[in-house]
């Protein structure tokens, strides 16, 4: 071989390891940014209040830093005679934020920022931590909180809106229609030393007539 013949051979042989070393440090500089980018992303979702899954009979519909009063609302959803209680019944509620206003688009209030579903457990049990609704705003309606029951053999209807018994806004006509007792729809709370409102309210399941949504 001649000797230009080895100099081009020599040549190529260090511009190929030239390349060979910058290619895997491309490659170990790509794979360290997106090892980044997914660990920002993962960072990201775990700030993300997760709602509870669809089969729970507890569900939080609002993150901790949500302005407001804290309230948790629980029963027992019953069969229409009353006394039996109903697994896998279906509760989905909607309501408004501490100021009276709802957060949605489309005209559909049930899509609003502060909704969750629940489905009950053996015990007939359900449950959701919220905060306090606001009334609306410039307005004497009201605090109140807006649900739908459905399960096997019950298709969806609204029944009536979750109210507070010492809510001033709450009148003597509307306390006259509702039910007594853990039925009622105006719900007795009263406030923990942790702050935090609960009340109680059970409801006998029906079949819907004017109140069926159609869902």
């Amino acid at each position: 071989m001649t000797i230009i013949g080895k100099l081009d051979l020599r040549t190529f042989l260090r511009n190929a390891t030239v390349f060979a070393v910058a290619l895997l440090v491309f490659e170990l500089g790509t794979v360290g940014l997106a090892g980044c980018n997914q660990a920002r992303s993962l960072s990201r979702s775990a700030e993300v209040v997760q709602p509870a899954s669809p089969g729970s009979w507890k569900a939080t519909i609002v993150s901790d830093g949500e302005p407001g009063e804290s309230l948790v609302v629980s029963g027992t959803i019953y069969a229409p005679d009353g006394r039996t209680p109903l697994e896998g019944i279906n509760l989905f509620v909607y309501q408004t934020d501490a100021t009276g206003r709802y957060t949605t688009s489309g005209g559909d209030n049930r899509n609003t920022r502060i909704h969750g579903s629940m489905r009950t457990n053996a015990e007939g049990r359900y449950e959701f931590r919220t905060i306090r609704p606001g009334s609306y705003p410039q307005s004497r309606n009201p605090q109140h909180i807006h649900a739908y029951v459905s399960g096997p053999g019950y298709p969806e209807y609204w029944i009536d809106e979750y109210h507070f018994n010492d809510d001033p806004f709450v009148t003597d006509e509307m306390r006259g229609k509702a039910e007594k007792g853990k039925m009622s729809s105006i719900l007795t709370v009263t406030r923990g030393a942790d702050g935090v409102w609960r009340g109680i309210r059970d409801i006998k399941i029906e079949r819907c007539s004017r109140n069926c949504t159609g869902r």
